[in-house]
């Protein structure tokens, strides 16, 4: 046997022997890291599920800051409509319901009026200019907010502004859902019932009442955030945070693309998922409030 095939031997033997040894490598890894899994273990279904909640919380964003918009915006306008139908009122239609009391007056006790009327001539002139002046100023003021109202309402129509704050926004499922249909998915209200209404209550009133006290007992009566109080109801605000997840819009899969299988699989999956997260996020804000600095926690907002 030549060294050059005892080499190739021996080259051959350490290639066989090396490709065992990784072998065997990445078989104790994968038993001994067993949660770690790359983008090719994970099955296709996951990763749809994975793309649909995504989806579905970037919509719920949008859906409400749209909400929030709308009603911004209408209670904005609402407030100018009931400004200027008073000062209507007060303009045109006050003046004439005071006459017409005055009239009824006057009829009613004309005769003593007859009497005075030489005594108040003479007590009223000095004072007639002052008193004309006040009722000229008020109509004055009247007038030009009218003006300045209508021309908002004009201008808030004519530049887009009142088709971007509150058409587009009540429109918001219907345009979703059009853009959606090529994917057979829905985007629908979750229609919350009596029972988590109540909760939803009892969850803000308490988180709130919860603030108030860990306020209290921290600076006034200046206790540590480690006693056991301030501990306990630090505990009821961490429980009492409100929900997160599908509680006002959600994602449907269309019946006619996808089987009663799938669309449940995507119910459990999403359900699932909230409820970790949920949970970690209540977590993470009661530890990010309570163990960082107010100058830290700016820093990290921003």
């Amino acid at each position: 046997m030549t060294p050059l095939s005892l080499t190739g031997n021996t080259n051959g033997y350490v290639s066989n022997e090396n490709r065992r040894r990784r072998s065997s490598s990445h078989a104790s890894s994968g038993r001994g890291g067993g949660t770690v899994k790359s983008s090719n273990d994970i099955s296709p279904a996951s990763m749809i599920f994975r793309n649909l909640l995504i989806l579905e919380d970037d919509l719920r964003r949008q859906a409400s800051e749209q909400k929030w918009l709308r009603r911004q915006f209408t209670s904005f306008l609402t407030v100018l409509f009931c400004i200027a139908a008073f000062s209507i009122y007060a303009l045109y239609f006050m003046d004439i319901y005071n006459a017409s009391e005055t009239t009824s007056k006057l009829t009613s006790d004309i005769s003593s009026q007859v009497q005075k009327v030489a005594c108040e001539t003479i007590t009223s002139y000095q004072t007639t200019k002052k008193t004309a002046e006040e009722p000229l100023l008020h109509r004055s003021v009247l007038k030009i907010t009218i003006i300045f109202i209508t021309v908002t309402f004009a201008l808030f129509h004519i530049s887009g502004e009142y088709k971007r704050t509150i058409v587009i926004p009540r429109k918001f499922f219907s345009l979703t859902n059009k853009g959606l249909r090529q994917f057979n998915v829905k985007l629908v209200k979750v229609e919350n019932t009596m029972n988590e209404r109540l909760t939803d209550l009892i969850r803000f009133i308490t988180r709130i009442s919860a603030k108030v006290i860990i306020y209290v007992l921290t600076k006034f009566i200046f206790l540590k955030p480690t006693n056991i109080i301030v501990t306990f109801w630090n505990g009821v605000k961490v429980r009492s945070q409100p929900r997160i997840g599908a509680v006002d819009v959600k994602l449907v899969l269309n019946p006619r693309a996808f089987t009663a299988e799938v669309r449940e699989g995507w119910e459990i999956y999403r359900d699932e998922f909230w409820a970790r997260e949920g949970m970690r996020r209540r977590q993470h804000k009661h530890n990010l409030k309570d163990h960082i600095s107010p100058k830290k926690r700016i820093s990290l907002i921003f």
